[in-house]
């Protein structure tokens, strides 16, 4: 009876270490270490190489010596219960759409890090902790309903390298809740109606009677969840004491904060944005040019990446580009969106006087979403975090409110710990006497 127990709880512990076939922790660790340092000096090293030299260098390493090996799929396993997804794939789609996402500056830091992983001792290693940490700590949180605390507060003029210590001064501010005119605002901007499908609002002035009329939502072009940071939660995870201001001390969990500093270096990195210009996202994530009017099915099928919307030579006019059809129920004439500020369509009815004026929907927004959905589409990688998240959703379909990879993998463990101890007290429960069960009962 006893060695059933304790090969119960060794079980247990060994599933505990093979949910996913490589260690974030580890690789964020290798990545940080090693990669970070060799790939600034790569980079260096390559300032003067034609660009698309580098990128065929960088894709031959994956195609060539990545991609065929066991190591190039991320997977994870429980029971009978398997989800994977290809490395090789997320770095080649990475190298693919960073023209777009950052031109020629993020294609170089991308051709640059897999060409790093080329000089390490263990090449294959490196190329699995580069890939585990994009999928991981970059790609993930685009897919969590939370996320990670802002940029440092400090205004650099260009790209700054993060660190621990600059984060959680900022981390430490959180955001706030939803403005109550976020909402408002939007939809008054785009004249109560859906920019995909053409539906009205409920509350529309001036219906059309032809249009269905449903309820809209102020969508978040990019979500809350790339700038939030909530350190008050408590984790399993060890946290650490860091000073922030004179005076003042904050706990925070050190693995969200590892965690928080390796996604803005990326992203920065990968996308090209100033910090400064995050500093800005993490105080006007609910301005009204963070915010399209969509219908709720619309809106799921966007936060989800099912569509985007694609820059073209005109200012505030896109081309929709869908990439499961099934998601829309109805596109726009000739596949445009235009955004014009339809607030003064509708005078105030108390007053008739004009409403002031409403920010534009940021094309940078618009552009980070559509090159996040371009990588995650091409890779895989959102149908694999969407299937990932279903295997944890609740009784009432609600998947885990995780800020970032580590919280997920807290949420992993709990809950083999919780199904560890059940089956073990069913299994002492069904070597008891048959007299002593009804007792328990």
């Amino acid at each position: 009876m006893s060695n059933n127990r304790s090969d119960s709880l060794q079980s247990n512990a060994s599933t505990l270490s093979t949910l996913t076939s490589c260690s974030s922790e580890s690789s964020v660790q290798l990545y940080e270490e090693k990669l970070k340092p060799s790939i600034d000096a790569v980079k260096l090293e390559e300032s003067d190489a034609p660009l698309q030299e580098l990128a065929d260098k960088a894709e031959t390493i994956i195609k060539e010596k990545f991609a065929s090996h066991p190591s190039s799929i991320y997977k994870y396993k429980k029971d009978s219960k398997e989800i994977s997804v290809g490395l090789d794939k997320v770095m080649l789609a990475m190298l693919a759409c960073a023209d777009e996402g950052g031109g020629e500056s993020g294609k170089r830091y991308v051709a640059c890090a897999i060409l790093a992983c080329s000089k390490e001792k263990d090449e294959i290693e490196a190329l699995q902790a580069l890939g585990t940490t994009w999928l991981t700590h970059f790609l993930f949180i685009f897919k969590t309903t939370r996320g990670h605390g802002n940029q440092p507060n400090e205004t650099p003029s260009d790209i700054t390298t993060l660190t621990i210590d600059k984060t959680t001064t900022h981390l430490r501010k959180g955001v706030g809740n939803r403005a109550k005119s976020f909402r408002n605002d939007v939809l008054l901007r785009d004249g109560y109606t859906c920019v995909l499908t053409g539906f009205e609002d409920r509350s529309h002035p001036q219906p059309s009677d032809d249009t269905p009329s449903v309820q809209l939502n102020g969508a978040h072009i990019l979500r809350r969840s790339i700038c939030q940071f909530d350190h008050s939660k408590s984790v399993s995870h060890p946290t650490i004491r860091i000073k922030v201001f004179v005076g003042q001390t904050l706990f925070i969990n050190y693995m969200q904060c590892k965690s928080a500093v390796t996604t803005f270096d990326i992203l920065v990195n990968f996308i090209r944005i100033p910090v400064k210009k995050l500093e800005e996202l993490h105080e006007r994530i609910d301005d009204a040019d963070n915010g399209i009017t969509l219908e709720r099915n619309t809106q799921h099928a966007f936060d989800n990446f099912h569509w985007c919307l694609k820059q073209t030579e005109t200012e505030h006019v896109y081309d929709l580009k869908v990439f499961n059809a099934r998601a829309i129920l109805k596109k726009p004439e000739n596949n445009h969106i235009t955004f014009r500020d339809r607030s003064n369509d509708f005078p105030s009815s108390s007053t008739r006087k004009m409403n002031h004026s409403i920010d534009l929907p940021n094309p940078l927004y618009i552009h980070i979403h559509a090159t996040i959905a371009e990588v995650m589409n091409m890779s895989g990688a959102g149908k694999f975090f969407d299937e990932l998240l279903y295997v944890y959703k609740d009784n009432e379909g609600n998947v885990p409110p995780v800020r970032c990879w580590p919280e997920l993998e807290d949420v992993m463990e709990k809950q083999l710990l919780k199904e560890s101890v059940t089956k073990l007290f069913e299994l002492i429960y069904s070597s008891l006497p048959r007299n002593d069960r009804l007792h328990l009962t």
